[in-house]
């Protein structure tokens, strides 16, 4: 934007207002948000807040069966937005990793009447302007609850547009040659169990073969110690990278000489569904200048430090990473603080950023500063806590004993004590909070009061009142009863 000021007419002054300067491009920055794997295998595509994301190593896993959490991990490959320093550079790989649940028992179609179930296979779809699937076709409703919506994951092309009225997906598309790659999942309207779809091919009309001018690399780089920046590129996936030998690489040879040399490299994708040359291998080559090693004798600054591998946990937690710089591959951090000087954060109920303070040790004699200590700041992004107790509030108390059915605090004319103290609201949607994690509650009834109380339910001669809990610690249902003929009808929803 220029502006023109008045100076003595007829004279002007033009001035220029100066672009902004938004420093390195990282995994921060990017802020990838709400990557998660279902206990089935779905992958839920994370947010996105700077960048794009042209590729991943997986888009679904194999079901998880083992009756224990599963680690799984993607690696994202996002495309350096414009603006930034490193913006040259193309790429910028980012790794998100999630437990994958293990499948419960209300999640299985054979111990769930509620459950949704999917057969057959969802084929490739080819040629595509706007074609429908008929979903009834290969999603069938549990006999305790009919399927209430779809949902769609698309790992691909946004040229590609989906929608779902009833059982009918329609896909269409105004662009040619445009690949995606789909899911869907149902779901059922009584609860979360849910059925999921093969990921399943769609390309546009095409009819010609996929070239190297249609991949488009752009950008990309090589330090001087021989890491790689993948360029970007418009189409296809990156299977992996050769050197002038055909061999198969992920970095090259630092170069050690007084000036910078050129390095070819090949990249190798895979030709996705739709073109001509449909899964064969595309090899295109970009020629690289790499910088030397020799640096010149000055002081280390922060502008010159690559930050990689650093993040805040959903509880405030600092997770340290590495530090990065001409001359040195990698270096450990000696401290990580906030902006306080703690090393953690109060959890928080919406993404928060905030800028850490990151001390280490110059270690490489090249710099004027090498040996001393130096401290940079680096701006992350706080997840928002997912745990519903960082934020309960009140106080009262229920039994230690849990029953499947009201009336069996009756049973054997027995009494109970209510001495269990937790956390949160009394009242139907509400989570019971024990200890600072939701109480499971196995789908019981509790005896619950305001205050704790000996011999407070069963047998006593009077109304006490009676919660559901079910396993998230979720309250079902709220209801009084009394051992001397009340049926527990007063239920409260």
């Amino acid at each position: 934007m220029s502006t023109k000021i008045n100076a003595r007419s007829p004279f002007f002054i033009e001035s220029t207002e100066p672009a902004l300067a938004l420093g390195v491009f990282n995994c921060a920055s990017a802020n990838l948000l709400n990557y998660a794997v279902s206990s089935a295998g779905d992958v839920t595509e994370p947010s996105i807040l700077r960048g794009t994301i042209i590729d991943r190593s997986a888009t679904s896993f194999a079901a998880n069966t083992s009756g224990s959490v599963i680690s799984r991990s993607v690696t994202y490959t996002i495309q350096i937005p414009t603006g930034f320093s490193n913006t040259s550079a193309g790429t910028l790989t980012c790794v998100k990793t999630a437990n994958q649940p293990s499948r419960t028992a209300a999640q299985n179609p054979p111990q769930n009447a509620n459950c949704p179930t999917f057969s057959g296979t969802i084929s490739a779809i080819t040629n595509l302007t706007s074609t429908t699937v008929n979903l009834a076709s290969f999603f069938t409703r549990g006999s305790g609850a009919a399927i209430s919506g779809y949902s769609i994951q698309n790992y691909g092309a946004a040229a590609i547009s989906t929608s779902i009225s009833s059982n009918t997906l329609t896909i269409s598309t105004g662009s040619n040659c445009a690949t995606t790659t789909l899911r869907v999942t149902a779901f059922n309207s009584s609860d979360a169990c849910t059925a999921v779809s093969n990921t399943f091919s769609v390309s546009a009309a095409c009819t010609e073969a996929l070239d190297c001018a249609d991949v488009a690399l752009d950008g990309g780089a090589i330090s001087a110690t021989g890491v790689i920046s993948n360029p970007s590129y418009s189409i296809a996936h990156l299977d992996h990278i050769e050197d002038s030998g055909n061999n198969t690489i992920t970095s090259v040879s630092a170069n050690g000489g007084s000036s910078a040399i050129n390095v070819t490299l090949t990249f190798v994708f895979t030709v996705p569904a739709g073109y001509t040359n449909a899964g064969a291998e595309l090899e295109c080559n970009k020629t690289f200048s790499q910088p030397t090693t020799a640096a010149p004798k000055v002081n280390l600054i922060c502008s010159d430090v690559t930050f990689s591998g650093f993040t805040i946990t959903s509880q405030g937690n600092l997770i340290s990473g590495n530090v990065s710089y001409l001359g040195t591959s990698t270096s450990t951090p000696t401290n990580v603080t906030t902006e306080n000087g703690s090393f953690k954060y109060d959890v928080v109920a919406n993404a928060t950023t905030r800028t850490i303070s990151i001390t280490f040790r110059v270690l490489n004699t090249t710099w004027l500063n090498h040996n001393s200590i130096i401290t940079c700041t680096l701006s992350l992004t706080q997840p928002p806590s997912q745990n519903a107790c960082d934020f309960a509030s009140g106080n009262f108390a229920i039994s230690n004993q849990g029953f499947s059915a009201v009336n069996s605090f009756c049973d054997f004319g027995a009494r109970y004590s209510i001495l269990r103290q937790v956390n949160g609201t009394a009242s139907v949607g509400n989570t019971v909070c024990y200890l600072g994690s939701p109480y499971n509650g196995g789908n019981k009834f509790y005896a619950f009061a305001t205050a704790q109380s000996q011999n407070g339910a069963g047998n006593i001669g009077t109304s006490f009142s009676v919660m559901q809990i079910d396993s998230s610690g979720t309250i079902l249902r709220i209801t009084t009863t009394n051992c001397q003929g009340d049926d527990g009808g007063d239920i409260q929803f």
